[in-house]
């Protein structure tokens, strides 16, 4: 899942002729009615990144990654855009994105280097951090925009308990 999540919904052609996406996880909920139009709030203000929430990712899902991200970083000279605390990831469970981020060939050397590592198979590296790191090395703070005002839960469901 985590790396369809960063790589290969990317590359599917349903997604051609289309400028923006939107990902809501199957157990995501929108708990009011938008009252707006976010792709075309994104296309007015030139935003590239949006998401909800930003969360604490745990510790065991991005071990190695940030050595891994420092050596690529490192062998193609390029820095961060602005500072993110690592750590902290962009919950993508919720995230509205225009497409020209992930299909940059930026984007899609860096992936293909963090896809080369398996650390995503090995270490079980989330679509999350690799994500908030792409953009953070990617787009410029002023592109990404925090939807506060859409009530959004990511909620697990419960499965019943069969005696």
């Amino acid at each position: 899942m985590c790396r369809f999540h960063v790589k290969s919904v990317y590359e599917q052609p349903i997604l051609n002729g289309l400028q923006y996406v939107w990902r809501l996880d199957d157990d995501s909920f929108i708990k009011t009615p938008v009252g707006y139009d976010v792709f075309r709030l994104m296309r007015d203000r030139r935003i590239q990144y949006g998401i909800a929430k930003v969360r604490s990712e745990t510790g065991a899902c991005i071990v190695g990654l940030w050595r891994a991200v420092t050596n690529y970083m490192n062998k193609r000279a390029i820095r961060q855009r602005f500072w993110w605390p690592r750590g902290r990831v962009f919950y993508n469970n919720f995230e509205i994105s225009d497409l020209d981020v992930w299909r940059s060939p930026e984007y899609r050397e860096y992936i293909d280097y963090i896809d080369r590592t398996g650390g995503i198979y090995y270490h079980r590296w989330g679509d999350a951090p690799i994500k908030t790191i792409a953009v953070t090395l990617f787009v410029p703070k002023n592109r990404i925009f925090r939807f506060k005002d859409i009530k959004y839960n990511h909620e697990r469901r419960r499965i019943p308990r069969i005696l």
